[in-house]
């Protein structure tokens, strides 16, 4: 008979409660990009490629920086901190899942009333009520909404740890550039201050030939104004460190004078020169923000399953035991008789009969948000494959201009000492040897610029890998050829 008094509550609390009817069931709607139609990440697990990356350019200053700001940095603390608060959040979520199980112990002295609050020797004396019990209450997880909502808090928790390594990334890439900037300006300052030795040895040379009678005072004025020009050059350059000093300080989380002795080397940087044949495209499955959109989406299923789960009944038992006596005295050996015992088992079962569709607006919001979800995964794996091949394009471009740089360099070299020695022999005129030193100088400048683009460049390529990349025998799903 309890039996069927069961089934008969259960048959009534599904018929009864609040309906999907109306409803859109075919959640998500949005569709998630494929493999096969972006050429993107693979379904295998995955794992942060080269966490120190930036070790490859060999460089002591840069690898102590990057430990210090990694340490330091708010945008990393503020990651980590919301990854422990995720956590903890799944393990809220986890326990739901279990009983929980509670003790009371209490004592109460009153003096009971003698009309009708007990009966004699209590009535109109004191006395005492002891009572100790233990307490065991279960939700039953029957639709799944306790495992949807523990899934869910994993998913969030993923994708912050996801988020964590994202910030770690993008605030070394930017460190990486900005050292690299400021390596560049200590080797344009270093470049300015041999222009100005350069000219002087010019301007000696000058009037050498003026008391000679070799020149004329246009030719003095005009290599004596090019001094003045120069050390304008290096006063610039000079503010430009000093400020660059700050603004890495600032973002590696240290005081502002902490850089103040650093002075990064750009031509001591290594880069490799060389790229693979090809980038296969399940390597963009190592990005960390590619890899939260995806976490992102699974947690937002799962809290579609919860929302799904809520219009079923919510069904719990409650079953306690324990002692209780009351009496003038209470003793110990009062306590042990079969008498004091209590207990008891008490079901319950919640029925969302009508609730002004509050649970069909829940449902809608959390299927939005699937689809959303969704949508955010794919806008980031489409920008995470352009931003690879941005990447790759223009480090591709660049390298052989390296090469033709070094070759111009060379030449105006030539063209300049051929230049010098003609008008140290009277053969030509200052005009010459200033326009060969003034293309030296350029072709120098753009050899410093087009090295330091390089090595951004090659930080950038990293970061858009998710840290960098390794070989791979991988020849279907490219996302990359060299040309």
């Amino acid at each position: 008979m309890k039996h069927h008094l069961l089934i008969g509550l259960l048959t009534a609390s599904l018929t009864g409660c609040a309906g999907m009817g109306g409803l859109d069931r075919n959640t998500p709607r949005a569709k998630m990009l494929t493999t096969t139609a972006v050429g993107t990440v693979s379904d295998a697990p995955w794992r942060w490629p080269s966490p120190h990356w930036w070790e490859r350019y060999r460089d002591p200053e840069l690898n102590s920086l990057m430990d210090r700001a990694l340490s330091l940095s708010p945008d990393v603390r503020l990651a980590r901190a919301r990854l422990v608060q995720a956590t903890a959040i799944a393990e809220q979520a986890g326990a739901q899942r279990w009983p929980t199980i509670s003790a009371d112990a209490d004592a109460v002295r009153k003096r009971y009333a003698q009309a009708y609050d007990a009966a004699p020797p209590l009535a109109g004396n004191f006395g005492t009520t002891f009572t100790l019990s233990a307490d065991v209450q279960y939700t039953f997880d029957f639709w799944g909404g306790q495992r949807a909502a523990l899934r869910a808090a994993l998913g969030e928790t993923a994708a912050r740890d996801a988020e964590v390594e994202a910030a770690r990334l993008m605030l070394t890439s930017r460190i990486a550039s900005a050292w690299f900037e400021l390596s560049h300006l200590f080797a344009m300052r270093d470049l300015a201050q041999q222009s100005l030795e350069l000219r002087r040895q010019t301007f000696q040379l000058v009037e050498q030939r003026v008391h000679a009678g070799l020149d004329t005072e246009v030719e003095r004025q005009q290599a004596q104004g090019d001094l003045p020009v120069t050390e304008r050059d290096i006063l610039q350059l000079n503010e430009q460190i000093a400020l660059q000093r700050h603004a890495l300080s600032t973002l590696a989380g240290l005081p502002l004078d902490a850089l103040e002795n650093a002075r990064p080397d750009l031509m001591t940087a290594a880069v490799d020169g060389e790229l693979p044949d090809s980038i296969p495209a399940e390597l963009l499955g190592h990005r960390p923000d590619v890899v939260a959109a995806r976490w992102r989406v699974e947690a937002a299923t799962q809290h579609a399953e919860v929302a799904r789960a809520d219009f079923y009944p919510n069904i719990s038992l409650r079953a306690f035991a324990g002692l209780a006596r009351t009496g003038l005295t209470v003793g110990l050996s009062d306590w042990l008789t079969a008498g004091s015992r209590t207990y008891g088992v008490a079901p319950a079962i919640s029925l969302p009969i009508f609730d002004a569709g509050r649970l069909r607006a829940q449902y809608k919001n959390r299927a939005a948000e699937l689809d959303a979800a969704i949508e955010t995964y794919n806008s980031a794996l489409l920008n995470a494959m352009r931003d690879v091949a941005d990447q790759l394009v223009s480090l591709d471009a660049l390298l052989p201009q390296l090469n033709t740089e070094k070759q111009a360099l060379a030449a105006r070299q030539v063209a300049f000492n051929l230049a010098r020695r003609q008008y140290e022999s009277g053969l030509t005129d200052y005009l010459t040897v200033l326009n060969a030193q003034n293309a030296l100088l350029y072709e120098r400048r753009e050899q410093l610029t087009l090295k330091k683009r390089a090595l951004v460049l090659d930080a950038e390529l990293n970061r858009a890998l998710g840290g960098g990349f390794s070989a791979t025998d991988a020849t279907s799903n490219i996302l990359w050829k060299k040309s």
